[in-house]
């Protein structure tokens, strides 16, 4: 992803209404660009599964990343295991989303 995203933190964050968490975890996504399932991703940023769970589905609800069965799924009894991973428009998305927010504010603010 080309965007800078150490320098859009704040602005996405801010844009998307989430925390600093779930921010936290959609750049570790993008740096891992490949799919990961929650307790590895809790594990790698040593946070808690449900904090990460938590996160990961506010961005699936802003529409961030996708959740998918894993593909071993054949082979295990009990509960399906998913994968998270980046859509694959991200960069776009977030880069169309922080303009409609910056002229909302924009607009706001030149009254």
């Amino acid at each position: 992803m080309s965007l800078k995203l150490s320098e859009s933190k704040e602005a996405i964050r801010c844009c998307y209404k989430i925390s600093d968490t779930d921010v936290e975890c959609l750049f570790k996504l993008v740096e891992l660009n490949r799919p990961i399932s929650a307790e590895e991703l809790a594990s790698i940023m040593k946070l808690s599964k449900t904090t990460v769970e938590n996160s990961l589905k506010k961005l699936i609800e802003i529409g961030l990343i996708v959740r998918n069965k894993d593909g071993d799924e054949g082979k295990r009894i009990g509960r399906p295991k998913y994968l998270y991973a980046v859509v694959h428009n991200a960069e776009t998305k977030i880069k169309q989303d922080l303009t409609n927010c910056a002229s909302k504010i924009l607009s706001a603010t030149s009254s």
